[in-house]
This record gives C-alpha cells, structure tokens and sequence, in this order.
C-alpha cells in the first residue's frame, strides 16, 4: 500500500483526493468524560483553555508551535489566546452556576424521589418474579403513567392469577402512584440529581504512533468531524465549545457538549445515544458482523443470581455493546471527511502483532499527562534509555576487550616459547665450544698465538651468553607474571558479564515492571502491598550480588527513583533481616561479583552527597483531571 504524504496546508490539494487503495490507514482515540459539576470540569476545561494548572505545564507544551491554538465559541474559529481563554472560563462557569441553582434538586426533593425510586425498585422486582404477562403489561403502564391505576380492577386480576398478599400487592401500586403524583406536583419537572452528567468532554486524538505531523489541516479534520457527527445525531444538544492543541505531540482536539435536551429541558443523552445505537444497528447490521445484536435482560437471568446481579451485567454489557455501534458510526462518518486528507481510519483486527501495536497506545492514553511518553516532559525519560544503551555498547566493548587479552596472551605465551628455544640454542652452542676448547687445549703447545684468540673468544661468548640468559631469564618471569594478571582479570570480566546477562539484567527489567505495577495499582486505587513486598525481594537479590560500594549506591538510587515517582521508597526498603542475610551472604558466599573500582567508589559517594542537597522535585504523577 502506497502511504499518502501529510499535508501541511489547512485545504487538501487534488492530489489528496485518492480512492481506498491510496489513503494512509491510521487508528482513532476517542475519550469521553462527564461531568455532573465544576468539581472536576474545571480541572480539564484549563487544560484545554491553556491556563496554569501546575509546575509541569512548561515541559508538557511546546512554546513555539508552528501554529496558535485554537478555539471555536458559537461555531467561529478563534486564536486561543490568554485573555479569551479567561473570559471564556469565567462566562461558562458563572452559567453552569447559575444552571445548577436554578435545576438543582433540593435536599427533599432528592429525598422524595429516592423513596419513589425504592417503590419503583420493588415493583419491578414483583414484575420481574411474576409470569402472567397481563400482570406485568398493567403494572407497567401504571408505572410508565400510560393509565391510572383501578384498585379494583388490579385487585381482579391479581385474585385471577392467585397472586399472595394482594393486599400488600396494591399497597405497593397505590403508594407509588401517589408519591410520584406528590412530586409532580410539589416538585418542578426541572429539578435534576445532583448525580447526573451536565457536561461531556470528547476527546478526539489521532495516536503518535501514526507518525503525521501536527498541522492545523488535520485538527481541522477533527474538529470537523466531531462537530457534524454530534449537531447531525444529536441536534438538541448544544456543543459549547471546542479547541484544537497544536502545541503537543499528537493531532487531537477537545470538545465540551452540553447534555441537557433544549427540546425536552431533560439530561437524557445516554437514552439519545442508546436510540440512535439501535436505529443505526437495525439500518448497518450487515457489515457489523462483528458486533452481535443489542443484549437483553432475559439473556442474564439465572436460576442462582439475584436481581441485583443480573441488571448490573445487564446494563454492563448494554453500555459496551452501545459503545461498539457508536465507535463503528463514528468511525463511518469521519472516513467520508477523511479521503480527502489521504487518510482512512479502520478497527484493527485482533491479531498478535496488531495487539502490540495498540496496547502502548491504549495505554499512554490512560496515564496523566505528565507520564506519557510522547509530551516534551516525558522526553526526558528517553535520555534514560540512551544511557542504558550505551551502557550495553560499552559492554560490547568490554567484550572486544577480552577477546583482544585472549588474542594478547596466546601472542605473549608464544614469544615465550621462543626464548626457551633461543636458550636452549644458546645451550647447546655453548656446549660446542666447550667441546672446541677441549680441542684446542691438545694442540697447545703446537698454537700457543691461536690458543691464547681462541681462549679470549671463548670468555667472551661465557660473558654474553651468561647476559643474554640472565636477561631472558628475568623477561620470562615477567611475562609469566603478566600472563597470570591477564588471566585474572579476563576472569573477573567473564564473571562480571555472564552476571549482568543471567541475574542483574533480569532484576533489573522486574524493577521496572514493578515500579509499573505500583503506579497502575495506584491510578486504580488497588491495595499495593503485594508489588511492595515484590520490590523489596527484587531489591534485596539485587543488593546480594554487588559489593557493598555498588550496593550503597543502588540503595540510594532505588529509593530516590521511587520518590521521584510518588511512591513509598520505605515499603520498599531492606528490613533488618534482609541486612543480616546480606550480613551472611557477605561472609560465606563469593557471590559479589559487581564492585566500584576505588575511583568509581569515591566518584558515587560525591554524587550521592550533590543528590542530598539539591531540592526534591515535585512528583510527576498528580493527574490534572483529579
């Protein structure tokens, strides 16, 4: 498949315009969040406004975007500048103020209507258990307000089917329908729960791993896309306003719908939003092969769960199936603008590889900002990496080293070889002329002139030869010292690094994944104590197998990179039976293997002391939209 290039351009040019084959197919994010007050809107509608939230604002924003952010307020595009984004701030949350007092419902009101709910409760539990469909068909259109209720007439038929307690039976219908006719009329039809959702934000976000470019043309195409979807499919609800981030990571944009019906004054969105699931399942069903048809309460009803049971899995899965429709329709509506950008966004299909690709990224889009990592904060962490691998390419090196001394000991193991055999050389030579002498001592008196040459011939191969050995003699003994040095240190290096591949390297990679654990315990309110309890383990099999310098320092260093990521260093930290065994491991075992060097020793202690007396960072894990 041949990739469109991203244009830049806020229009698609002709060339865009390409049939399937061509356009590059990316993946879609699409987040919603409802709000029921300003408790946790205002914390989000900043950070789309752009206004200062906390210290990290800095390092997750680029502060020289190729273009302006960008706000649309009553359907008009705006620069999203400071003195906007306060008015806008300001005017919405004096509305929904005003809002909120004028629908809010009273501590009586939401008193009465939770007595009326329980009524209502026990009456579907009577219909729910009752099998004489004429019984049900009545009780709800009672309920439902679509006839009065006939305490004769409902006495009747509960006597025709042998119903017990009657009595109790048209108590229950007469209590409700008198309640609900009380809060019709003492209460306003506008008085809302406190519970209900008032606003949505819809976050639309084409993922970093697409690798587009951030260009307003295709924050447009969300901005777009969003905005025709909803006014399209839900005319009655008004988008408030919306913005488009250029200065992130990504193409995404943020939208704030208001969930109140300006046709019926009702917050009836998910019942919207169920309908239109449904209208648009029944029309699409037949390339929807993978999504099955709406569940039903009948489909959750066993012998041995309670009622309780079976409407939570019932709604459960309702919502998940009404989710599925409205992805798959919204995925539709934004391919029919998309074409023209070159781009088709398409489901993946559940294989392994498209598993991988996706779970990073469902992921990153479930952490706060400030621990993604694609925000210019989180960049830093890639720095971490860079040195781990060139950690790894130093211990390549280390490698080539040791295959170098290998190669330098057979080279100096040879070069003995070969003044044991110029000795033994000079040896026999020796024993030559002393052969020669011998010879020439008989013929004395005949070569009494050539004798007296031979003889000082002879004291000077003695005196060379007897240098020549001795200084052989002190060089082999050199060079077996040094052979054995090498050996040693080849040794200690082969320990070292079959040490980091088989023990450290795997304990290493367990911290990570724990510190991992430890955070999502945390994001979801999970008890830790099993994660802690496992960091401490890994912690102490890790300090077991340095020396006690290196281990200082990885003490230290554990513990600060648990604060710099909020958690509790202390439940990580080795108690005082860990400190014995290590006390032991220490005295019996051989098995520290990894120590600083005396320099490197003293180095670490330094940069230890700087660490104390710089000042803590703040924590990188507070999530803005708490």
């Amino acid at each position: 498949m041949t990739e469109a290039k991203a244009k830049s351009k806020d229009q698609p040019t002709t060339e865009d315009k390409m049939n399937d084959t061509n356009l590059q197919t990316i993946t879609l994010t699409k987040r919603d969040r409802n709000y029921s007050n300003l408790k946790g809107l205002d914390s989000s509608l900043r950070h789309s406004l752009r206004l200062d939230q906390n210290e990290y604002d800095d390092f997750e924003f680029n502060p020289n975007p190729d273009h302006p952010n960008v706000a649309i307020v009553g359907g008009i595009e705006q620069i999203l500048t400071r003195e906007l984004a306060e008015q806008l701030l300001a005017d919405f949350n004096d509305q929904l103020q005003t809002k909120l007092k004028a629908t809010e419902a009273t501590d009586e009101i939401a008193a009465e209507k939770e007595k009326l709910r329980k009524l209502k409760s026990k009456l579907v539990k009577f219909i729910n258990a009752t099998e004489p469909t004429e019984i049900k068909e009545y009780v709800t259109s009672v309920i439902e307000g679509e006839r009065p209720l006939v305490v004769g007439d409902y006495a009747a038929l509960l006597n025709q089917h042998k119903i017990s307690r009657i009595s109790q039976r048209i108590d229950l219908l007469e209590n409700y329908t008198t309640k609900k006719r009380e809060i019709e009329q003492n209460a306003p039809d506008r008085a809302v729960s406190r519970t209900v959702n008032r606003v949505k934000e819809i976050i639309l976000v084409i993922p970093e791993p697409n690798k587009l470019a951030i260009t307003k043309a295709y924050t447009d195409l969300l901005q777009k896309a969003m905005h025709q979807f909803y006014q399209k499919n839900f005319p009655n609800n008004k988008m408030l306003f919306s913005f488009s981030h250029l200065d992130e990571t990504t193409n995404h944009v943020h939208a704030f719908l208001d969930l109140q019906n300006e046709k019926t004054g009702k917050y009836d969105f998910s019942a919207q939003e169920f309908e239109f699931a449904s209208q648009y399942y029944a029309r699409n069903k037949a390339h929807l092969e993978k999504i099955s048809e709406p569940p039903t309460l009948e489909d959750f009803k066993l012998p041995n769960r309670s009622e309780e049971k079976q409407n939570h899995r019932f709604i459960r899965e309702r919502e998940s199936w009404k989710s599925k429709v409205m992805q798959a329709a919204f995925y539709e509506h934004f391919n029919g603008l998309a074409a023209a950008y070159g781009l088709q966004a398409k489901f993946l299909p559940k294989t392994k590889e498209n598993t991988e690709y996706l779970s990073p990224i469902e992921k990153e889009a479930k952490k706060p900002k400030s621990e993604r990592s694609h925000n210019y904060y989180t960049r830093q962490l890639e720095k971490l990496q860079q040195e781990l691998t060139s950690k790894e390419v130093k211990l390549i090196e280390q490698r080539a080293t040791v295959v170098t001394l290998n190669t330098t000991i057979k080279d100096l193991q040879g070069t003995a070889s070969n003044y044991k055999a110029t000795i033994q050389s000079l040896e026999i030579q020796a024993s030559e002329q002393r052969k020669e002498n011998a010879e020439l001592d008989s013929q004395k008196q005949k070569l009494d002139d050539e004798i007296t040459v031979k003889t000082t011939k002879t004291a000077e191969l003695s005196s060379n030869f007897k240098t020549m050995k001795s200084r052989m003699t002190k060089e082999l003994k050199e060079l077996r010292k040094k052979i054995k040095e090498d050996t040693s240190r080849k040794t200690i290096l082969e320990k070292a690094i079959k040490a980091y591949e088989e023990e450290l390297e795997p304990l290493m990679k367990r911290f990570d994944i724990l510190v991992d654990r430890l955070l999502e315990a945390r994001r979801l309110d999970e008890n830790p104590e099993q994660y802690y309890k496992r960091l401490r383990e890994n912690t102490y099999e890790m300090a077991s197998r340095l020396g006690k310098e290196k281990r200082k320092d990885y003490l230290f260093n554990v513990a600060e990179q648990l604060k710099e990521q909020g958690l509790d260093d202390t439940q990580a930290a080795l108690g005082f039976t860990d400190k014995v065994k290590l006390w032991a491991s220490d005295t019996f075992t051989s098995k520290q293997i990894v120590e600083f060097e005396k320099e490197e020793a003293e180095q670490a202690k330094q940069a230890r002391k700087r660490r104390f007396l710089k000042p803590k960072p703040p924590s990188p894990f507070q999530d803005p939209y708490q």
